[in-house]
């Protein structure tokens, strides 16, 4: 059985990110809800004050008492989705954890008890216009490492799933982690890959590389690809997907994978995009590689799976 991890926070995007794990989410994983809760308002711990600051005001335990219910009635209504979405009661449970370190990094903590994703709406509470994801958040896509983390973006109701392939060992964990934990009942699976052409990024404005060294380039890298796809496609076939749901495309002479994906993606309806953390030319240093720091910073609307 899969356990999955939903840190809510009682925002829109938290609530998102339990629908989305009710619609694509096989029915017979357990669902754990994650809310860390602080004693104190943010505006105190923000001046590193504790509850003291308040003295004896009554207005702090009044603060105290309708946060638990606001948290009681939001694991409620959290429940109720996933129920409503044909989770039996018994696979679901819900934890509220006083803070202890910071919120990001409690969720850490948690997220390494043997779970096998965490999910994660893209903002908070604190949601602002003009930032694009909540701070949380962003601490946990810089910092997981060790499962896959699904970013749930603004507007993800397709069942059509892309998988960014490229052959890289992330990109293959990506297609395992949807074999082992989408439903396979319905649905779309897409395997997209990306060949850039030798031209990119050429300082000098002189013709170096031929129309056929770019068509002997495509045909070299579709050599390479093919067989991958077929691995991919072998592997959601025997997690128990259908043929006629699973279709690849092979993007040519695109200048930025990222935005090829992204477009790709957004043309074809596909509100989940998977990719590999790092690509074939990760570099050791570096957490995230450079298309999926891109599609994440860029692509508000699908839902984001990041793995490793």
């Amino acid at each position: 059985m899969q356990k999955i991890l939903i840190a809510i926070d009682g925002s829109d995007p938290s609530l998102a990110a339990v629908r989305y794990v009710g619609r694509l989410f096989a029915k017979q994983s357990h669902i754990a809800l994650l809310h860390v809760i602080s004693d104190i308002p943010e505006a105190i711990r923000d001046m590193h004050a504790s509850a003291s600051a308040l003295g004896e005001d009554p207005a702090l335990g009044l603060w105290r008492a309708h946060q638990e219910q606001m948290i009681n009635d939001l694991m409620q209504q959290a429940h109720d989705i996933l129920v409503d979405a044909g989770f039996a009661n018994e696979t679901i449970t819900a934890h509220v954890q006083p803070m202890q370190t910071g919120i990001a990094r409690d969720i850490i903590n948690e997220s390494h008890q043997s779970y096998s994703v965490l999910v994660v709406g893209r903002t908070g509470v604190s949601n602002i216009e003009d930032i694009r994801m909540g701070s949380v958040t962003s601490k946990l896509v810089e910092t997981i490492g060790h499962l896959p983390l699904v970013v749930v973006g603004e507007g993800s109701e397709s069942k059509k799933i892309m998988i960014a392939l490229d052959g890289s060992e992330g990109s293959m964990k990506a297609v395992e982690y949807a074999g082992a934990l989408l439903d396979p009942a319905d649905g779309e699976v897409l395997f997209t890959h990306v060949i850039r052409p030798l031209k990119i990024r050429q300082l000098s404005s002189r013709e170096i590389f031929k129309q056929k060294h770019e068509e002997q380039w495509i045909a070299t890298n579709h050599r390479k690809i093919v067989p991958v796809i077929s691995e991919a496609k072998k592997r959601l076939l025997e997690a128990g997907f259908r043929q006629e749901q699973i279709s690849n495309e092979i993007l040519t002479y695109q200048k930025s994978r990222a935005a090829a994906i992204v477009k790709a993606a957004e043309v074809g309806g596909y509100h989940t995009i998977m990719l590999g953390r790092r690509g074939l030319t990760s570099v050791g240093e570096f957490r995230m590689g450079r298309v999926s720091r891109k599609i994440l910073r860029f692509a508000f609307r699908p839902t984001l799976w990041i793995v490793n």
